[in-house]
């Protein structure tokens, strides 16, 4: 009974152990794999948790597009999966690939309405302490 007890506790803290290592390994191996096969064009998640196209792929390094024009430079490990355009939800794709609303107006016709309530806020400015009221307070800001 003492060797059975003994022989279940060596396979508990000796083999767990080893199979944990050959699943880790495994999975290790399927990245690196991934990673070798990474290619521009392709939608990425990194291991920070962003989302990017790859712009290009570098020996060691890969370019990645986040947003349209912008490109930041990332080592190969940082890729950990990629991400399907079309199952992630077309709003992704369209702010990889650049869509109708990031397009800027030539003309300032938008922003009419913003002016009209900075007039608002201009208004309720007034009722803010001046420079002269907050010379008064010192420089603790207490009065």
């Amino acid at each position: 009974m003492d060797i059975l007890l003994l022989a279940l506790l060596v396979v508990v803290f000796l083999g767990l152990p080893v199979l944990q290592m050959r699943k880790q390994s495994k999975q290790i191996g399927e990245i690196r794999n991934f990673q070798s096969q990474l290619t521009p064009g392709m939608i990425v998640q990194l291991t920070s948790g962003l989302h990017g196209r790859i712009a290009d792929v570098g020996e060691t390094t890969v370019d990645v597009e986040i947003a349209p024009g912008i490109i930041t430079t990332w080592e190969r490990a940082a890729v950990l999966k990629l991400v399907d355009s079309v199952a992630a939800g077309s709003a992704e794709a369209d702010h990889l690939t650049g869509s109708a609303a990031d397009q800027v107006p030539d003309d300032l016709s938008s922003l009419d309405a913003a002016a009209e309530r900075g007039e608002d806020i201009a208004e309720q400015s007034e009722d803010l302490p001046d420079d002269a009221d907050r010379r008064d307070e010192g420089e603790s800001g207490r009065p």
